[in-house]
């Protein structure tokens, strides 16, 4: 079975090169063939569902090395060109503790190539998941205003970015971990600046910074765990790993902060919405930034009892924090966001509980979330693209636009917040856990309080979106036709949620009753908003005598004073601190 990981490592990387010289027939035939191989590989690998481990040979090590130099030493190229002090001083010390963990040479090794369980679902989010993403892009990148040459580069940095991720997920080595976890940081930066304007080089270049300070914690805990353990492998040193001394495991979790934007570093995510939409979709809340969640299920097993409960209410107080800064914006593409990092932080804090059903708990969320961001941010696109919508304000009574981007978008909605989907039944479940495990630490009531804070926050989020889509605008308004491709991989999306609902009968969630009666409800639901013209309605007050009443509606805004955001930018850094002090204490 290790050809078959091999042809996802390195596939998409052959492919990414190739794909620069075709024409755009060409590309876009290949392309969904290729998409169609590796989602088949993916979902072949996910049923058999045996452990791989194999070993690279001494020059794909040598190889990777002088990747990481190159690497590097573009960082701080662009820091020197550009004149960003962070980007270069970052760049600087990662080659520095780079040379210096060269130095040492480790005896107690394992396999470079492992492949359990969770790696075989991160697998199945990023092909298949990301794979829909690119067929969408596209369509999406031909309507930018650059040269063909550029698009293509577009779509095969895309290609690109998978390969790295299949490498990234399923590595047994830190070392290259660290490889994959700066090329992935590499494709942001690259894609975050791809329009060209002052505004889409200024954060990338924040992107870039940031996610070289995760770099550097990934480069600390490599010297750390080959000084002190003898291991750059991350079974070794779960195995051998002591308790009095967990600094290795507390920099890869800062590292997993960083990754998933995590309060204090939200803000690289968010000004990556700058990028094509389809960046945001596969990089910044699909796939990439689930490199936090995962590394958090990879390291768990190795936290003692303290740890754990920091980096659960760590989890926990970003899912409420990020949940309420989401309720106080109006830029679409920034709720969504906002919504992720949320999320992000709710799936950290179940991983780091590290019991059977707490990891259930966070895989579930980890696949649903990632089809579900990964349609909203479609939707956003389409609105950016086909009809120049990018605020609430904007798509006031988009009904009377576009009712297939209305179905869509409450779609998407909806399976974040009710029965019988995934992020709900994860969000049910983990309150369901979290009061169990209050009999024993009764820190755990502060995680469910935030929890419970955070689900009714992220709900009024939701419902303040929908209430924007209720047409009361008896305008008419240009009819323009949705290319297929966008109403394709849309729907495709919202097959994979309605086949995902499986999943809650196998994990005993939800009884098969139950299921049909939510799947029912959503049915009758949506046709009837389908059927029913809204604008012909007239509203009348409960006191009226039938007379027509004006009524408009309008989506509310949640004001937050500045002294609440310091305040959770602080508690945030000093959450990060006690888990960093937690490693060697």
């Amino acid at each position: 079975m290790s050809e078959y990981i091999l042809l996802l490592l390195f596939l998409p990387l052959a492919f990414a090169i190739t794909i620069l010289f075709n024409s755009v027939r060409v590309r876009n035939i290949t392309t969904y063939l290729f998409v169609s191989f590796l989602a088949l590989i993916s979902l072949k690998l996910f049923f058999e569902n045996t452990i791989i481990e194999f070993n690279f040979n001494h020059a794909v090590h040598i190889l990777f090395i002088v990747l990481d130099f190159i690497l590097m030493g573009y960082f701080l190229y662009q820091g020197v060109k550009y004149k960003d002090r962070l980007i270069s001083v970052f760049a600087v010390v990662q080659l520095l503790l780079f040379i210096l963990f060269l130095q040492f040479s480790t005896t107690n090794i394992s396999s470079d190539i492992f492949v359990d369980k969770i790696s075989y679902v991160m697998l199945l989010v990023i092909n298949i998941v990301g794979g829909i993403i690119i067929l969408y892009s596209l369509k999406y990148i031909q309507s930018e205003d650059v040269k063909d040459c550029k698009k293509n580069l577009f779509i095969s940095i895309l290609f690109f970015f998978l390969g790295v991720m299949n490498l990234t997920v399923t590595t047994n080595n830190i070392e290259i971990f660290f490889l994959g976890f700066e090329l992935t940081t590499l494709c942001s930066y690259i894609l975050i600046r791809y329009r060209g304007d002052d505004l889409a080089w200024s954060n990338a270049k924040r992107a870039l910074w940031m996610n070289q300070i995760g770099g550097v914690a990934i480069l600390f805990s490599l010297i750390a765990s080959a000084y002190y353990y003898d291991t750059i492998y991350f079974d070794r040193l779960l195995e051998v790993v002591d308790d009095t001394f967990l600094i290795p495991i507390s920099l890869l979790i800062i590292a997993a902060f960083v990754k998933g934007a995590s309060i204090p570093f939200d803000k690289w995510l968010l000004g990556a919405m700058v990028a094509p939409t389809p960046v945001s979709a596969i990089l910044h809340s699909a796939t990439m930034v689930k490199i936090a969640p995962y590394l958090i299920l990879k390291l768990a097993p190795a936290f003692s009892p303290w740890l754990s409960m920091s980096v659960v209410l760590f989890g926990s107080f970003i899912f409420f924090s990020g949940s309420l800064l989401a309720l106080s914006r109006d830029y679409f593409k920034e709720i969504l966001g906002y919504s992720t990092i949320a999320l992000l932080g709710f799936m950290m804090a179940m991983a780091a509980i590290n019991t059977k059903e707490s990891i259930n708990i966070a895989l579930i969320v980890i696949v649903f979330h990632a089809i579900s961001k990964a349609l909203l941010f479609l939707q956003a696109g389409i609105l950016e693209k086909v009809y120049h919508l990018k605020y609430l304000q904007d798509i006031n009574y988009l009904s009377s636009y576009s009712r297939f981007i209305v179905f869509c978008i409450i779609i998407g909605f909806a399976s974040l917040t009710l029965p019988p989907f995934g992020v709900f039944i994860g969000k049910f479940e983990s309150i369901r856990l979290l009061a169990s495990l209050m009999e024993n630490n009764i820190l755990y009531l502060i995680s469910l309080i935030f929890i419970l804070m955070g689900s009714v926050i992220l709900t009024l989020l939701y419902f303040k979106v929908i209430t924007k889509l209720i047409p009361e605008d008896k305008k008419e308004h240009e009819n323009i036709t949705i290319d297929l491709t966008y109403k394709i991989t849309s729907l495709i999306l919202i097959g994979l949620l309605f086949l995902g609902i499986n999943i809650s009968y196998q994990y005993d969630f939800m009884n098969q009753f139950d299921i049909l009666v939510a799947v029912g409800i959503f049915a009758i639901t949506f046709v009837m908003l389908y059927f029913i013209d809204f604008k012909n309605i007239k509203k009348v007050s409960e006191y009226n005598c039938g007379e027509k009443d004006e009524v408009q509606l309008s989506a509310y805004y949640f004001y937050i004073p500045q002294l609440y955001k310091t305040i959770i930018f602080y508690t945030a850094i000093a959450l990060m601190i006690f888990v960093l002090c937690l490693g060697v204490v």
